[in-house]
């Protein structure tokens, strides 16, 4: 038995309309072999001052309480910003940072995690790993 008596009229019906679609098809097969590959690319403006950190990074905030003892709040950088001008309260040309709050050691009643949308300064904040979040 031949290839095209196995095959139904229904069938050859499709394999005629994909005949037709064919050069479509190899034109966008074709287009895309040719076309170079597009890499994902952020953009960063130059700034003077580099920042120090990243998003993503893990810092902490060291804080006097009430009582003048140290604390320590821990959190992930969300966010951040170079003011280049003098704003509120940031001088020119600085960072600031953005943190979601995960903990803390001082013993107040806050629930964690927050972000209280105010920005942080690059000068209170200091680089932390996992290991010493978890320590305490």
């Amino acid at each position: 038995m031949s290839f095209s008596r196995r095959q139904s009229t229904t069938d050859m019906a499709n394999f005629k309309f994909s005949r037709r679609e064919l050069p479509g098809k190899l034109f966008a097969i074709t287009g895309a072999l040719l076309l170079p590959e597009r890499e994902p690319k952020v953009w960063v403006a130059p700034t003077k001052v580099q920042s120090k950190f990243k998003i993503g990074d893990l810092v902490a905030e060291d804080w006097l309480d009430e009582n003048d003892e140290v604390a320590t709040e821990f959190g992930q950088v969300l966010g951040m910003a170079y003011f280049q001008k003098a704003q509120s309260c940031f001088e020119a040309d600085t960072w600031v940072y953005y943190v979601n709050w995960t903990g803390s050691t001082s013993g107040a009643d806050f629930s964690y995690p927050t972000y209280d949308q105010e920005p942080s300064r690059e000068s209170d904040l200091r680089l932390v790993s996992a290991e010493e979040i978890c320590k305490r």
